[in-house]
């Protein structure tokens, strides 16, 4: 089976190395013009043909006086040549331009993409002039532990070693729910009327995340119990929950600043946790980037880190 096999590549080698012989004297309809581009004789290109023909056990072309033309079998070999070839060029293409572009890869947890970044993608494009950006999303940190990464925008300090950060501003936590649900199941007007609604929660999958029993025990409270909920180990997915009116979840503002601006989501109550955990940009330490990441920062903190309409931060 080993030697079968190895004479079976023996002979589609030799096929091989003939085809660009046949493709040009099939595109140019001539034994001697396809000599001159491939630099053969016109003698030599004939012997390659017939050699190709041959090995294929049936004839590619049809001669006439001084003129040849493809047969069936011609025709069926030049297209799926021609398709080949249009690969490969298509290849060289993307390895030349992936040679002479500059690629920034920006890893982020997928709700801080869809929520904070994707909405104002302008903006982050203006931030690193001009430069490709590859956005990769990560959860549930925002850290793609390739190694390929350039740029991270994360909540909470990495547990991956290896990275240069720079914290940039905390958030904060309150309950926050659909208007359609607060109209049918409110008014909720202190921290106790949570006891009464469904709370929907994130399973907790690194420590800068906090829950409902967290964040309720600021205010000397216990979630309730044998209570019927939905759980989700993505923040992306609560809040979509959320946004459906399946009930209350603790927001994050910065992250969801554009759904409250839009009167998507609101916050009933005015009790809020602030985080001991921060916004960071990171890098590799051992490969700092090779482009300006100020303006990236300034529009993180211009845009996310200022006040908060309604609640006020210490810290920042």
């Amino acid at each position: 089976m080993a030697r079968q096999t190895m004479r079976s590549k023996t002979l589609y080698h030799n096929i091989l190395r003939l085809l660009p012989t046949f493709e040009a004297a099939a595109r140019r309809e001539s034994f001697t013009l396809a000599g001159e581009e491939v630099g053969l004789s016109q003698s030599s290109v004939s012997k390659q043909i017939i050699q190709l023909e041959s090995r294929l056990g049936q004839p590619l072309f049809a001669r006439a006086h001084k003129q040849i033309s493809l047969t069936p079998a011609g025709d069926r070999l030049l297209r799926a040549y021609s398709a080949a070839a249009s690969q490969i060029i298509d290849a060289l293409e993307d390895l030349i331009q992936d040679r002479s572009r500059q690629q920034i890869v920006l890893s982020t947890s997928t709700a801080n993409a869809t929520f904070m970044l994707l909405p104002r993608v302008a903006e982050v494009r203006e931030c690193f002039g001009g430069g490709e950006i590859f956005v990769v999303t990560a959860d549930p940190q925002g850290i793609e532990p390739t190694g390929q990464v350039d740029l991270v925008f994360t909540f909470g300090e990495p547990d991956f070693p290896g990275l240069t950060l720079r914290p940039l501003f905390s958030d904060i936590m309150t309950p926050v729910c659909s208007p359609e649900f607060l109209e049918k199941n409110g008014p909720l007007l202190k921290v106790t009327d949570l006891q009464n609604c469904e709370l929907l929660y994130m399973q907790a999958q690194h420590p800068s995340w906090v829950g409902w029993r967290q964040w309720l025990r600021e205010f000397s409270l216990e979630p309730p119990k044998n209570q019927r909920t939905m759980g989700f180990n993505n923040y992306y997915n609560l809040i979509q929950a959320c946004l459906a009116g399946q009930g209350v979840a603790l927001g994050y503002l910065r992250v969801l600043g554009e759904l409250l601006e839009a009167g998507r989501l609101v916050t009933p109550l005015p009790e809020f946790r602030q985080t001991e955990d921060k916004y960071h940009i990171a890098w590799p330490s051992h490969r700092p980037p090779d482009f300006p990441i100020q303006r990236f920062e300034e529009w993180l903190t211009r845009r996310y880190g200022g006040p908060i309409k309604g609640f006020s931060l210490s810290g920042d």
